[in-house]
Order: structure tokens, then sequence, then C-alpha cells
């Protein structure tokens, strides 16, 4: 807006009234008193003349957009009738949109801020009709003005129209003539982060992207600045190491041509703040502020923007009613281009450059604002969990320092032990006749063994376990790991888990070692409610250090409940995908590494299915020793399944790589089974558990290929362009493997569009890489996945929708998939055909809190079979109810879990009522998975007099007849849940089908006389010669 519009809404010129017109009698006044805007407006003016004169008279109005704007001039002579007041009535004629209200003729009226009427008097010969009428009105005479107020459009009459309207259109208009539209709160203040985000020093950011404003005044302010630039970004942090690479990023702006645009903030490595921007003239600039930012401490940082002026103030926070500020400030050259409707904003890591290693606390944005530090509000929040995070940070620096000194005592006193056993004659004398070796005292006093007594205690009993490990690793880390198999071998024992409040402090302690293992658990505790109430603050803030340490378990605990947005987590599935896409990419890395003993198949397999359970097997068991046998005979079925079963741990089976690759070679060498060679072609180019031989994995490649096997054709293209640089022929192989339906070649074509490989089209092709990508994704290929799900998450490609939610449901099915999750699971599911309940229960708890569907109904399973286990256990949730009912949050929930939630609705569970719509809508979920159950469930809530919503039947397509009643549906439900049993040959719903057409007819013989007397003459026949035949 004009700068003179910043302060008032009306701007007049004014003139200083000559003295001697005043004196010779000229005036000019309106006589008329209306104050208000209304059409044909008399306008009654009395004035004088002493001399010849022309009078003109004008009316400007101001708008919500536009100021000073005339609408009305007219003007005439008065050259006869001097020194005589005479009297004038002008007719003012206001625009429709002005003075009525918005009808079917009218469209858009205006919102008026202000009216004025004004008119002057100014000497015929000083009026010139080429100066225009603002020169005539400085030299004027005398002048008058009158304000008039227009009404809000909404408090305005309906025009009185002349013009007729079709019938059906006035009727449509009148049902909404009396509608008033209210306008949606909307604030230039955006909440860009509320929750803390935990980053790990990777390129796994927040993704945020803004929207044009829908408010009108707010929207053409910020289009107006874009070279004119205010804004103010407010940004916690909190670091624990400084940026492994020279620089590293707090907040990105990425253009959609992912290039760098206004603000960048960045951090170099010794602590410094760079920020960037990007200059209207097209060039990028930037400043170094040297302030120096120290480790663990939280600061906020405030950077704001007025024009060319940056100002950033560094607060550093140290407690409530401490904190230091330090202000910079630097001015640009040039004018700075600015929109933040385009791209996309990064909190952290991007792509293009890796995050700060820490935290973020809350981040806020005014987008038309350069506010100065008093005026920012952007309190540290939630500041209970951010004042424990740093207290954690500094226990934790106390306990590290105590263990390596603790450790180093203990090796000296190896060392001298190992000393004493040396049989040179100088080592004897010297221990005979010289001073004898003693170790460093221990340095704590007495205060400090009183604080950390568990953990020297804790040292004292391990220390022989620590002197005979490896000291060239890291220590620390390694007790932590002892310590927490020491827990964890203590709670899996029989009545173990009754030891989980007494051995809080042990967990405690490896969490602080960096073994963000504890870490994890120690968050399942606190929010699960396992041996002691709930405590949600303790499970948030140690589900954050978990997942700054970059533990897996964490990654997708704290991406599932953001996503759902449960245990106290807010849904935000832009801060769920950061954390889903780093254990995606570790998904995709990790699933190479199969040589790992801690990475096993994730096997989707249900407790309570008999079945799958009895397939299980082992290398005692009967069934492994049968394919064994087979294999051994020869049988090339037996020896692939067994290949790979070893190779991937499947079935119960313990990973042996030696022995899958000597199976994948028998069987391969036969020269019979194409997928046999092209896997062992894989394991020899690649040296899984063998030597490399790139020679013969290639002619195996070639073979299976020539057989027909896609995986093959498309390995070939792969070797092509990896180890030969022949894009070309690359791309034909890739081309040929795509069209028979391989996702690894599309994801290769893909790349190659991405990079600008493909030889047909040499430049980078993004919308072409992303079709390929999301072809390659719905077949379920781990890294299309993560590529078509920053697509998704970003939203940088023309004509192309930005939705988080549907890259967060891509990355969270890729994560389940993870080998480490997968050696959870396997160790639950061994535990339990073992009968180790307790070792079973918190494996599959593990496995249950990071959002795995089939985990938290085995871990209701458990709960169910085991009351006494694990009831006590739980003193805020009630672990079936619990864990069912998370289960049945996902967006293909799990059938067991709807009908047991369905049972504890209907039945009432615990400290849960009975709720039969609640009851009906988790059938109803069950039987559109096709649970006969489900249908079946429902059918009796029916019979029992229950009302099922219409929704529900139409959703499961079952029509309702008002004559028939309710026989009618529960037929047809009966008869769907029949079909469904087609296997069982006389299934409950087949029996109550059965009964309900039974009991129809039998209505329709008793309504009917004649036939219910043939229906009795004939039982009567029946009976008779029955008896008479017996």
């Amino acid at each position: 807006l004009p700068t003179f519009c910043q302060h008032t809404s009306l701007t007049t010129v004014t003139a200083t009234v000559p003295t001697e017109s005043v004196m010779d009698g000229d005036f000019i006044e309106f006589d008329y008193d209306q104050d208000i805007v209304i059409d044909n407006y008399n306008l009654s003016i009395q004035y004088l003349c002493s001399k010849p004169c022309t009078i003109v008279v004008e009316v400007v109005a101001s708008s919500e957009f536009r100021t000073g704007v005339v609408i009305y001039r007219t003007r005439w002579k008065n050259e006869k009738h001097l020194h005589v007041t005479r009297n004038r009535t002008v007719l003012l004629k206001f625009p429709d949109i002005m003075v009525y209200r918005e009808d079917f003729f009218i469209k858009h009226t205006i919102s008026i801020r202000s009216v004025v009427l004004r008119a002057w008097i100014v000497d015929s010969h000083h009026h010139n009709e080429h100066n225009g009428y603002v020169d005539s009105f400085a030299q004027a005479k005398v002048n008058t003005f009158k304000v008039l107020k227009a009404l809000p459009p909404f408090q305005r009459p309906f025009k009185n129209h002349t013009k007729c309207l079709q019938w059906d259109a006035e009727q449509i208009w009148r049902l909404t003539e009396n509608r008033i539209p209210h306008c949606p709160h909307e604030s230039d203040t955006v909440d860009m982060l509320n929750f803390p985000h935990a980053s790990t020093g990777e390129r796994f950011g927040i993704i945020r992207k803004l929207d044009r404003f829908i408010n009108k005044d707010f929207e053409k302010i910020r289009v107006q600045r874009v070279h004119n630039p205010r804004f103010t970004f407010s940004v916690w942090i909190y670091l624990l190491s400084l940026c492994n690479s020279q620089i590293c990023g707090i907040l990105q702006h990425v253009s959609e041509n992912n290039l760098y645009h206004t603000p960048l903030i960045l951090l170099t490595n010794n602590g410094e703040i760079i920020i960037q921007v990007h200059l209207a003239s097209g060039q990028d600039s930037a400043f170094k502020s040297f302030t120096g930012l120290s480790l663990k401490m939280w600061y906020r940082l405030d950077v704001s923007l007025e024009g060319t002026k940056v100002t950033l103030n560094v607060t550093a926070w140290k407690s409530i009613k401490e904190t230091v500020e330090n202000k910079h400030t630097y001015i640009f050259d040039s004018a700075i281009h600015y929109n933040d409707t385009s791209g996309y904003f990064v909190i952290g890591g991007s792509r293009f450059l890796p995050s700060i290693q820490g935290f973020f606390g809350p981040v806020k944005y005014y987008r038309l604002e350069a506010n100065g530090f008093e005026s920012v509000v952007n309190p540290l929040f939630p500041q209970k969990m951010l004042e424990e995070l740093d207290q954690k940070y500094q226990m934790c620096d106390n306990i590290s320092e105590i263990i390596p000194v603790f450790l180093q005592i203990l090796k000296q006193s190896r060392d001298i032990t190992n000393k004493g056993t040396c049989h040179s004659y100088f080592s004897y004398l010297n221990n005979k006749f010289g001073q004898l070796p003693v170790c460093d005292k221990l340095p704590w006093n007495l205060e400090t063994w009183k604080n950390h007594h568990t953990l020297i205690s804790l040292m004292q009993t391990t220390e022989w376990n620590l002197s005979s490990g490896f000291w060239d690793m890291d220590v620390t880390k390694k007790f932590g790991r002892h310590v927490y198999e020491m827990v964890l071998e203590r709670l899996t024992q029989q009545g173990g888990l009754g030891l989980v409040r007494s051995l809080m402090p042990y967990l405690q302690i490896s969490s602080c070692c960096g073994y963000h293992k504890a870490s994890t658990f120690l968050a399942i505790i606190h929010e699960a409610g396992l041996g002691l109430p709930v405590d949600l603050v303790q499970g948030h803030l140690y589900s954050l250090i978990a997942a700054q340490g970059d533990e897996r378990m964490a990654l997708m605990h704290l991406g599932y409940k953001h996503m759902q947005g449960i245990d106290g987590y807010p849904q935000d599935y832009d801060l769920s995908y950061s954390y889903y896409a780093n254990i995606g990419k570790m998904t995709s890395v990790d699933r190479w590494e199969v040589q790992e003993s801690e990475q096993y198949t994730t096997e989707y397999i249900l407790l309570s299915d008999e079945m799958a359970l009895k397939s299980q097997t082992n290398e005692e068991d009967d069934i492994f020793h049968y394919l064994n046998f087979q294999a051994q005979r020869g049988d090339l079925e037996a020896q692939r399944n067994l290949a790979r079963m070893l190779f991937w741990g499947q079935h119960g089976v313990s990973k042996d790589i030696e022995t899958a690759v000597k199976w994948y070679t028998k069987s391969a060498l036969k020269l019979k089974d194409a997928q046999s060679m092209y896997d062992l072609s894989v394991v020899l180019i690649k040296g899984h558990g063998v030597k490399k031989n790139k020679t013969l994995g290639l002619q195996m490649m070639r073979k299976a290929a020539s057989m027909g096997c896609v995986e093959a054709i498309n390995g070939l293209g792969w070797y092509y362009s990896t180890f030969k640089a022949d894009m070309v022929t690359a791309v034909k192989y890739f081309e040929k493997a795509a069209e028979k339906g391989s996702r690894d070649a599309l994801y290769n074509l893909g790349v190659f569009h991405l990079n600008g490989y493909h030889p047909r089209n040499p430049s980078k092709n993004e919308s072409a890489a992303f079709q390929h990508f999301l072809k390659a994704s719905l077949l379920g290929h781990v890294d299309a996945i993560v590529e078509t799900s920053h697509y998704y998450a970003t939203g940088n490609l023309d004509n192309f929708t930005r939705n988080p939610e549907t890259a967060v449901r891509f990355l969270k099915n890729i994560c389940e998939q993870n080998g480490y999750l997968g050696y959870i699971i396997r160790r639950g599911l061994n535990a339990y055909l073992k009968g180790s309940w307790e070792e079973a229960f918190l494996n599959y708890l593990i496995a249950a809190e990071t959002g795995m569907e089939v985990a938290q109904t085995n871990t209701a399973h458990i709960c169910e079979e085991n009351t006494e286990l694990v009831h006590s256990l739980f003193s805020t949730y009630d672990c079936e109810w619990r864990y069912y009912n998370h289960s049945t949050l996902h967006y293909f929930g799990s059938t067991l879990g709807f009908l047991k939630m369905g049972d504890y609705y209907y039945y009432g569970h615990k400290n849960q009522s009975r709720d039969i719509p609640l009851s009906s809508s988790m059938y109803a979920y069950a039987a559109l998975a096709d649970s006969s159950q489900g249908i079946f469930n429902l059918a009796g809530l029916i019979e029992e007099g229950h009302t099922v919503s219409k929704d529900i039947l139409e959703k499961l397509q079952i029509d309702e007849d008002e004559q028939l009643g309710k026989t009618f549906t529960l037929e047809q439900l009966y008869k769907r849940c029949r079909d469904l049993d087609r296997e069982v040959l006389l299934s409950p719903c087949s029996l109550a089908l059965f009964r309900i057409q039974m009991k129809t007819t039998w209505k329709k013989i008793m309504n009917n006389t004649a036939l219910f007397s043939l229906t009795w003459l004939t039982f009567s026949v029946i009976t008779a010669t029955f008896i008479t035949f017996l």
C-alpha cells in the first residue's frame, strides 16, 4: 500500500482560504444533512460569488483496496448573479455496488471505508480546464466538505430491478439471498513447528509449503512486497555437536527449480550463523554473524527482514528468568526477492544440505511483519520437557566422564597384572627391589559417589567383563550395550517383568552411554505405562533422545505416533515424514547388508493363526530336515527354497550365508532354473558370503536372461550402466525388462531420467522420473517408494498436488520391512514357540510401538492369553484394549482387531461401558474386509433389535425393504456371510440362513389357511406312515 495510506483512510488536499474572499462575502456550504450513502442522493448546495466564478462538486471514495477514487464530478459557472446567495440541488447517482446489496444482477459489491463530498469556488478567469480539478481546488477562494457513511454490504437494501428472472433462476436465488458468507479466521503468523524435532545431522528435515492468503488484503500486501519484503522467522535450536561438514541447515527455502531462495539460515562448523538471500537481480548474497553458539544450550534465533535490512537476534536461554541477547544487523546493497509461496521450506536438512545435530524447538513465522525481539511471541514449549531434555544431557555428560576414567584405571590394573607375569631379569629385580606400580586414585569425591552410586556399583560388578574387552572401541557405548543386555536378560526371566521399576536406573545409564535401544525402551515404558504410571513427558523425552541417536525403532516410533496423533503427539504428517524418510533410507541400505546377524526378513504371522505357526521350522525341526534331505537328493525346488531360507533367515531358520550360497550354486549350475542362476549371479557379482567373481556372475546372468528371467534382463542393464558406463545398452535392457513388469527396471529408468543419463533425453526430466518411480512404487520397490514419497512431500512438480499423508503411507509400508524390525519380530515369535512369554511379550511390545499392525495384534493376544503375567504391569491402560485399538487405526486395519474391539464395545470391557453403535461400527469395518464373523455379528445385532445405521448397510451394499422388514436384511447378510465361508460345509452362517428362511416359510404358511391345512395333512400322513412301519 502507498505510505500515505498507513495511518489514515482519507487523504484530502487542503488550501488556505484567501482572506479577501471571506471579506468579499464568498462562501459555499451543504444544506442537506443526510449522512448515509443512498441512491439518488439530493445534495443541496448554497453559495455566494462576489465575482464571476466556477463552482465544482466532487465525490471521492475509498475502499479496502483503493484510496481516493473520484466517482462523481460536476461544475457550473455563475457570471450574472453576483453578491446574491444562490441554491442548487445536485442529484448524485452512486454506483449500485456502493449502495445496494449483492443480488442476481449486482455482483461483487464493494466494502466502502469512506465517502467524501467536497465543493469549492474558483474565479472564472483562474479556472483552466486543461489544468484539471486538483489545481482548481488548490486555487479555490472557498471550499467545504462532508464525510458520508457507507453501509456494510449486508446491511444495504436490495435494489428493486425492472428486469424479470425466469422462475427457476429466481427460486435458486431465493434460497441464498439471505445467506451471509463468513470469512475463515486467517493470520499472517504461522506455527511452522509446535512440537520438538530430533535432528540427526542428516538430510531429513521437516518440509512445509505455504499457500496464498485467503484474505485479499493480506494477499495483496504479500504480492506487493515481493521485492520489498518484511518477515520474521523465530527458531529454537539445541546443539549437541557442531556440523560435520562446513555448513549445515537450520532453515532452507527451496524454489520450484530446486534453487535456494530467500531466506537460507545456516550454521558453520565453528558455531557461526550465515544468512543468505536471493536478490531481485537473480544473484545470491549472504553475510556471516560471529555468534559462536555453544553446545547443549537452548538458543532462539529471530531473523527479521525489512526491505534490505536483516536483523538477527540470538537469545541464549539459561532459565525462565535468565536470558542473554545478542543482536546483529546487516543491510544488503540491492533489493531482495521473496515469495514464500514459491517452492517449499525445510526446517533442518534437505537433499541439498545436512541438518544440525541436536533438536529444534518451536518455529514461528510472521509472513508480513519484521518484528523485533520484544514483539516476537515464541516461548520455549513444551517448557517442562525441553528443560528436562537439557538436564538429561548435563547428567549424561557427568556419566560419560566417569566411565572412561574408571575404565582407564581398570586398564592400568590389568596392565600391572600382566606385567607381573613377565619373566625378564630386569622385571624380576624391579619387582623385588624397586617401587611397585600402583593404579591412579579414583578422582571422584563423596558427593559424586552419592549422585552416581548405581553407576559406580554397576561398573564394579561388571569390571571383569569390561577388562576383557577391546580398548580401541567406544568403551562408553559398549558399556551401555552391556547394561541394556543385562536388563533384558533379567526381564525375560520367569517373573522378570515385575522388575521393570527397579531396573529403570540401569536403562537410564545405558541411555546416557549412547546406546539408544535403551532410550527407545524407556520411551515405551513411560508411554505404555509398563510397570509404572504413564508419563508422556518422559516418554516424549526419551523418544526424541533415541531418534536423535538415529535408532531405527525410535524413528519408526515417532513417525507412527505423529502420523496417528496419539499418546500426546500432535498429528503432523510433515513431522512424521521426516522420521519415516530417515528410516526408509536406512531400510534401502540395510537390505544389502544381509550378513548382519541382527537382520531378518519381516514375517507377518499372527499368533492366533495356528496354521501359520505350524509352518515355522528350525534347524532341528522335521520340516527342515526333510527339505535338506530333498535338496541333497537334487530336488531343484528344495535347493532353491533352502537357499532362500538360509540367506534371509526365513520361517524360523537362522541365517547362514555360506550354506545358502552353496545351495544357490548347486541349483544354479544345473542350468535349468533361471531364477536360481540369477540369484547366484547377484551373489557372485556383489560378493555376498563368497569371493567376488564378476566373470562367472555375468555368464550366469546372461544365461538366466536368455531363459526369460526378467530380473536377469534388468541385471544386465545394471551391469552395463555400473561397470561399462554403456548407457545405450543399459537402457535397452531396462526398457525390455520394464515391458515385462520389472519394478527394478522401472526404478532404474526413473534414475536415468532424474540424472539426465537417458540417451534419447539427455536433459534432466523430473516428471518422467516421477512417473517411473510411481509405477515401481506400486509394485513395492523400496528405493522407488523413497523417491516417490519425496515428491509427494514437497509437491515440487508441475501440475502435481502435494500430499504428505500419501508420502507417509508409502514410507510406513517399506519401513516395516526393515531387517532390524524383522529380527525383533523373529525373536518374539521364537520365544512364543518356546513358551517364553516374557521374552515374546517384550519383543512384540517394542515392535508394536513402532506401529506395526501384526505386532500390535500379537501383543494384545499375549495379554489375553496371559492375564496374570501382564495385567499387573499396566496401571493406566488396559493392554488388550490399547493394542487391539491401535491395530484398528491403520489405513487397512486389523480384521481381528476390529472384531475384538466390537466385542469389547458390545459386552463392555472393564472401565468401558457398552456402546452398541460403536460395536456395530467395528463389526462393519471387519465386514468390509470380507470377514464372515463381522457380518455374522452385525446380523446378530439386528436380530437382537439393535439398529444398524443405514450408512453401514450402504457400504456393505445391503438393501432394505420396509415391507419385508429386517428379515430381508438378515437374509442378505447371512447369504453374504455363507458365501465367504464356502470352504466350511456347515458354517454358523449357513445354519443361521437356514433358520431365517425356515422362519419366513413358516410365517407364510401360518398366514395362508389352505397352505396350512395342506402342510398339516402332509405332516400327519408322514407321521402315520412312520408309526405304521415302526
